[in-house]
């Protein structure tokens, strides 16, 4: 049976269903040898799919994209999807409200988000990396705790206790800001996205989710005592 699912239509101007005709897979992966041991540093999984709308008979590409680093709360894989042409119903991307994050930080964080709006890709990839590094100072880890953004996003690891799998996917964005830095190269919209993903999750894990976390501890503590 043909896989069916709603995706916005240009044509018929809203979700209708579209039916599976084709697939084609493609993967990336770099692997470090050492001391006979292969290690995986970092991995892409690509799934193109031909849809057609089941209303009007027009088709679209989609593209399916995973990497290292992109897990949820449960350690299951979560993807990203792209479709070719563009959809016109897309909105600008909203910024998430944090509580408990400093001025300094949510600023950057906003600029992100406002540049990634405007479509300047360069901007957007500079304000990605200058983010994870002021994450890393405000973590304690500056010039002196670790030489470079490699060394401070190794060090965020057992200063913060942030999963290995995240720390290959922070890597991946220092690779991206410096390309756009220094080389004036710009990032694609879906890579800029995912890392805005992963910031955003980041964020959330340091300062929102672990206040949270501190709070409720404290109201069960203070139950008990009365």
């Amino acid at each position: 049976m043909s896989e069916i699912k709603k995706i916005h239509c240009n044509t018929c101007n809203h979700e209708t269903n579209h039916v599976l005709l084709a697939t084609h897979d493609k993967d990336y992966h770099e692997v470090e040898e050492h001391q006979g041991q292969k290690h995986l540093l970092w991995y892409e999984n690509y799934v193109y799919g031909f849809w057609v709308c089941r209303g009007c008979d027009t088709a679209l590409l989609e593209e399916k994209y995973t990497c290292s680093g992109m897990y949820d709360n449960n350690g299951d894989e979560v993807y990203s999807y792209t479709h070719l042409p563009e959809r016109k119903n897309k909105a600008p991307r909203v910024a998430k409200k944090y509580v408990h994050i400093n001025k300094k930080l949510n600023s950057a964080y906003l600029e992100v988000i406002k540049a990634h709006n405007q479509g300047l890709k360069i901007v957007s990839a500079i304000g990605v990396r200058a983010l994870l590094e002021g994450i890393c100072v405000e973590e304690g880890i500056d010039d002196k705790a670790a030489y470079g953004l490699s060394g401070k996003i190794k060090k965020l690891q057992s200063v913060s206790n942030i999963p290995e799998s995240i720390i290959d996917g922070l890597n991946g964005l220092k690779f991206i800001g410096d390309d756009a830095a220094h080389r004036l190269n710009e990032s694609n919209k879906r890579t800029i996205l995912l890392s805005i993903d992963l910031l955003e999750a980041l964020l959330t894990h340091l300062y929102e989710a672990k206040f949270d976390l501190q709070k409720k501890a404290d109201l069960v503590k203070k139950a008990h005592n009365e």
